[in-house]
């Protein structure tokens, strides 16, 4: 029997369907002339999903395509449908928008026209640069005169209600370069492809996006910090990047998270008139303290250990990135006004009890990563189900403490190259709160607590393991 019922139903069984016919080296007329196919799917979903999909991408297209900072809705010219007969060639609405870059010192603005068609059989939406005099097509924008996405409904021996044909089309350039060999035109232009597809079959499934970005801080805001603090600090940083890691997600990542505190701390700066003090506790490589400071903030960083890159990043300044191993149950810091883990591991879940302890004023932001209770270790329990992850379960232990010892806690997705991207933050506190069951609680996990060991300690106890004689030799 059929599973194809069960499988149109099945997510991922949806989501998997993607094997797109490719005329990259083939030149394959389009009927519409001048226009050539470039490549083709068959797509479950139904024309509605594909324009509520076209629609929203022609709003925020910088869901699409990384380096638009948003588009800027220039005109909008609409055509009464009922004035079209089935085989109309006329567009249905005209939009002209301009593509407002990231890079506003390295990209111009770049105008758009976009036309929507439709007719009995199939639905179109063309994309059209319009360049004036030698100016060139944007780094990120297809080399093409156009391109457009059509929905083929087919016929109905052809195609079921809920399926249809994707088709990407371009008018190239030069009418004798039909075909597309460059290979990062190629994977570009798939990868546009494949995006549309998902994007029709989460409409179809009605899914909305679970994380809620710019939350405290706004969009907008946050990337003109952003593009600012990357081009000020971030190719020196990853030329002379001394760890072992990957310099373009570690560099960017901390670029990203000190973009969105400084916007965090702007707006604290106004109330109290002077600049926010910090310690970044579990700091790591140290890059984040480095930032905060060479932004003008007071503040240093404490780690377990050491990294081949303090040295640089400190400098004359010895005492920013500390060596320290913290019993968190015996540490306050009550001349600071915030305490930052980013990723901090075992520390996580007692930063917003530390920064209790520091004062009344002391605000905290912390990014769980891995899984630490407060005595330490691993071995934390979480409740999981269908709609509730292990990291959303973490996020919420970490709340629940923070809640506890008196914060009003806020909470914002971070645009960062990691799953691992809730920060939660304790800017407000309950007046007069007390606890006395927590009070117990932390009593008894700082008894057991032990900090972590060292990737250097580990390493040296397994080569001390290595040395032991074998058994039986």
């Amino acid at each position: 029997m059929s599973n194809k019922k069960t499988d149109q139903k099945d997510p991922q069984a949806l989501f998997q369907q993607f094997s797109p016919t490719l005329h990259f080296e083939t030149s394959v007329p389009s009927s519409k002339e001048s226009w050539f196919v470039i490549a083709e799917q068959v797509v479950p979903v139904t024309r509605d999903a594909f324009w509520d999909t076209i629609r929203r991408w022609t709003l925020e297209p910088q869901l699409v395509i990384p380096p638009i900072e948003k588009a800027e809705i220039k005109s909008t010219v609409q055509v009464d449908q009922d004035d079209h007969s089935g085989d109309s060639q006329e567009p249905i609405e005209t939009i002209v928008r301009d593509l407002i870059p990231k890079r506003k010192t390295k990209d111009s603005v770049l105008k758009e026209q976009v036309e929507y068609f439709e007719n009995d059989r199939e639905s179109r939406v063309i994309y059209k640069p319009l360049l004036t005099g030698e100016s060139l097509l944007p780094f990120y924008y297809p080399k093409v005169k156009a391109y457009s996405f059509v929905y083929d409904s087919g016929s109905n021996e052809e195609f079921e209600e809920e399926r249809g044909m994707l088709r990407l089309e371009i008018i190239p350039c030069e009418p004798s370069e039909t075909l597309v060999t460059d290979p990062k035109m190629q994977y570009a232009l798939k990868a546009i492809l494949h995006k549309l597809f998902k994007w029709c079959i989460q409409t179809r499934l009605g899914y909305k996006k679970k994380a809620q970005h710019d939350v405290l801080v706004s969009k907008e805001t946050y990337q003109l910090m952003y593009q600012n603090i990357k081009s000020k600090y971030g190719p020196q940083l990853v030329a002379n990047w001394t760890e072992k890691t990957d310099p373009k997600k570690f560099v960017y990542e901390d670029l990203a998270i000190a973009s969105y505190l400084l916007c965090l701390w702007k707006e604290e700066e106004i109330k109290t008139k002077r600049k926010q003090t910090f310690v970044d506790l579990g700091c790591g490589n140290g890059l984040l303290t480095f930032l905060l400071v060479s932004e003008g903030y007071e503040g240093y960083g404490i780690d377990i250990a050491d990294r081949k890159i303090w040295p640089a990043l400190c400098k004359e300044n010895k005492d920013m990135l500390q060596v320290k191993a913290l019993y968190p149950a015996q540490v306050s810091y009550p001349n600071t006004e915030w305490l930052i883990g980013n990723h901090a591991d075992e520390l996580v879940p007692w930063i917003p009890i530390i920064a209790s302890k520091s004062g009344e004023d002391c605000k905290f932001m912390v990014i769980p990563c891995c899984f630490y209770g407060l005595d330490g270790t691993r071995s934390l329990s979480l409740p999981e189900s269908e709609t509730l992850g292990k990291y959303r379960a973490y996020t919420n232990y970490v709340k629940e403490i923070a809640s506890t010892v008196g914060y009003i806690c806020e909470e914002d997705y971070l645009r960062i190259p990691s799953t691992k991207n809730i920060a939660i933050i304790g800017r407000l506190k309950q007046p007069n709160h007390q606890n006395s069951k927590l009070n117990k609680s932390i009593q008894i996990a700082s008894q057991s607590f032990i900090p972590r060991k060292t990737d250097r300690e580990k390493e040296e106890e397994r080569q001390e393991f290595l040395k032991r004689p074998k058994l039986g030799k």
